[in-house]
């Protein structure tokens, strides 16, 4: 993923410029805490919100309101809260690329760097 990431810092790959919520740092040190270690998540959530490659968004109240609608129209699906703040993010900036993998981006209209373009981490 690093790799990926300075591709596109670098101005390597046409996606760009990169964004990240505290909602999305918290997840992604949840998730190394329970597959690597605690170490690792906080290097890499450190590392993260310090980085001056990465736009940090704050959730709003009016983003909030916008993501708990979307959260309700989508009644059939299990896609995260977190998700749906990002997703709402990333529509109010015309973002439609997002590094995260995870099927529910395609649900929510995204194209997954990962997965929907051939590049690999």
């Amino acid at each position: 993923m690093k790799h990926l990431l300075d591709r596109i810092v670098d101005g390597d790959l046409p996606f760009g410029p990169l964004f990240t919520t505290q909602a999305v740092l918290s997840e992604l040190a949840t998730l190394l805490l329970r597959k690597s270690t605690h170490d690792e998540a906080l290097r890499a959530a450190t590392e993260i919100r310090s980085s001056e490659s990465f736009n940090h968004l704050i959730i709003d109240r009016i983003t909030f309101d916008t993501a708990l609608e979307q959260f309700e129209q989508y009644d059939d699906q299990t896609i995260s809260f977190v998700d749906h703040t990002t997703a709402v993010l990333a529509a109010e900036r015309d973002i439609d690329h997002v590094l995260w993998s995870d099927r529910d981006f395609q649900t929510l209209g995204f194209t997954r760097v990962l997965v929907d373009t051939g590049l690999h981490a």
